[in-house]
This record gives structure tokens, sequence and C-alpha cells, in this order.
């Protein structure tokens, strides 16, 4: 009955619905001919040894500083003593492994960071959420919990290369207010454009999010305004650095459990683009979206998803992404299933 009834509606049904669980998107697409199905690619898993491999290192951003490609642990005082640590990788080493020149396991060095002075902002599930670099300048961006409420502190600080520590300026502190408040759900990236920094929300939904924008701060952290930010359905969690044409990219995941909270919208990328074969049959969406900002204004590009092929039980929470050269990307996950530090070869050109 089911498929009659889409065979005699046809592409029509993706464009009247309004509002679907993710389930309920793939069992449309999978019946529907006229969806795209698009080819997937293949996550290339690096092995790490060390504290960063270890599941609760929780891995929410990745950034390059120069050639080390640094892993943000969304809580950095659970390694080391007196100061926590924040971990990273040369470029050399990454290159070593996904060219066949060095199939070892990488143990991660690490930059000391002292936090004491702002353990106020780490109650119970607050966290590390983000990061990126300019120079010696880094810039972070904290998931703040206070009781029901949630909100986003940003914080920058200074790279001590020499001595493989960062110092943290408690008085950058400054709050970014998101235009809708969910429970959890905080600024998850943070870019670097033309020296100011763009902390990005987690969720753009268009069942949530009816006006979707993202601030705009200067390298001191003072807010300087607001701009507009394409609706996109489900979690918006990490992003790539800009490239010259204004580009960048982003992590663009669905854990299934969240089908609920975030109530999806109709998926417009699935629409225009198509899904991953792997993504027919299950619940979880694992890609990778391309945005263009110009003007300061934040758009999606034209470019088509990277769907990831997706693995046969677990759904991976994919929390960090760089990119690495014009290779393709390093992506990181945040605890579930495990710590994932992953390649994804992609071509730029």
């Amino acid at each position: 009955m089911i498929k009659k009834i889409l065979t005699s509606i046809g592409v029509f049904v993706l464009f009247f619905l309004t509002s679907c669980s993710n389930q309920e998107i793939n069992s449309i697409n999978k019946q529907n001919s006229k969806i795209n199905i698009l080819e997937e690619v293949e996550v290339l898993e690096i092995p790490l040894l060390g504290e960063a491999s270890e599941r609760t290192s929780e891995i929410s951003g990745l950034c390059w500083y120069g050639n080390k490609l640094i892993l943000l642990p969304q809580y950095p005082n659970e390694f080391g003593d007196e100061n926590g640590r924040i971990f990273y990788i040369k470029k050399n080493q990454l290159l070593d492994f996904i060219n066949k020149k060095d199939s070892s396991a990488i143990i991660p060095s690490y930059f000391t960071i002292d936090t004491k002075k702002i353990s106020n902002l780490f109650n119970k599930g607050s966290g590390f959420e983000s990061i990126t670099t300019n120079g010696d300048r880094v810039y972070f961006t904290i998931e703040y919990m206070d009781l029901d409420e949630t909100s986003t502190i940003l914080i920058s600080g200074k790279i001590d290369s020499t001595n493989n520590s960062i110092t943290l300026d408690e008085s950058s502190i400054a709050k970014d207010s998101a235009n809708i408040s969910m429970f959890n759900i905080s600024d998850e990236s943070i870019l670097l454009y033309q020296n100011k920094l763009i902390p990005i929300y987690e969720v753009f939904g268009k069942n949530l999010n009816s006006n979707p924008q993202v601030s705009i701060f200067d390298e001191n952290l003072k807010f300087i305004k607001r701009i507009s930010f394409p609706n996109i359905e489900y979690r918006i969690t990490d992003v790539t650095s800009v490239d010259n044409s204004g580009n960048f990219w982003a992590i663009n995941y669905l854990y299934p459990g969240d089908n609920k909270k975030l109530n999806p919208a109709r998926d417009e990328i699935i629409s225009k683009y198509g899904i991953g074969k792997s993504h027919l049959d299950a619940e979880p969406i694992e890609r990778l979206v391309e945005f263009n900002i110009k003007n300061e204004e934040i758009i999606l590009s034209s470019t088509p998803p990277i769907y990831l092929k997706l693995q046969n039980s677990e759904s991976r929470n994919w929390e960090g992404i760089a990119k690495l050269d014009k290779k393709g990307f390093i992506i990181a996950t945040d605890t579930f299933p495990k710590t994932i530090l992953a390649f994804i070869k992609y071509n730029f050109e």
C-alpha cells in the first residue's frame, strides 16, 4: 500500500513534507526512485595511543597551529597533574600514516593549560567545545550549564610554542547569546574570518530556529553584530578554517536518539543532492557540508555534501574536523562509540 501511494505521488512527497523524523525521511527516499543515491567516502581510522586515545578524552574540536593539529579534549584537566593537557599531532606524522610510510599508532604530544582561574565555568557537563588559532592566539568556546540553562562562554589565550603551554586570559571572557535556548546545546564551533571570530551554534533546523543567526566578535572578543546563517537540519558540530574563496566545511551529524529533540524538517540537502547509499537503511546522518561566507553573509555553497560510509552498528559522534592540505579532512569523535581519529579523502580541485 505504501509503495503504491509513493509511486503515484513520486517526488512531490518530499516537496510537501514539512516535518519528518530522519527514519521517515530515509524510508521515503528509499522507495523514491527519483532521489539520487550518492557515492560515499570511506573512513580511514588513524590509530592512536596514550591519553588522547582514551574514550574519556572526549575530543570536541580540531584546528591547526602551524604544522600541529590540535585535538581539544572537553575536559583538559582530566589529564596531567597540576595543569591540564591539550593534545596535538605533527602534520608529518599524519601524512606518513596516510601515505603508508609509517603504519604505527601515533602518540600525540600536548600543550599544558591551567584552567584553575576559570574553574567556576566547569559545572557538571560543562566543558570546552571548540578551538581556533590566529598566530599564537588561541580561542575557545565553552559550553556552560547552570541548572537547566545552557550558554556559550568565549575565552582567548596565548600559545607558548617554546614551552608547549597555553595561558588563558580570564579578562577576555565573553558570552554569546543564542537566539534560541536548548539544554545541552551551545556554540560547538568557532570560525576565524578576517581576524574576526564567529562562534557557530549547534542547531539551525527549520522547525527549531526560524531566524538562524551567528555572532561576530573582534579579536579581543568584543561583540560586533549578528549575521544570518542558513537553516540546516540536524547538528553542526565543528567547522574547518576558511579558504581564500570564503568556503569552509562543517560536520552535519544526526544521532538517532536526537530525533525527538531536534524535530527535523524536510532535509533540503537530501532533496537537492541525494543521500548516501549506506544511509538509506540507517537512522544516523554522517556527512560534511560546505558553506560560504562573503560580505558577512553565510550561505550553503553549491558543492554537494560528502556522505561518510556508515558502519554497521553504532553511529559515530563526529565533533572535530580540519582540512589536511588538499588531500582531504581529519575528523574525530567525542566518546561515542570510542575515540576515533580518521582521514577522509577528498579532491578539492
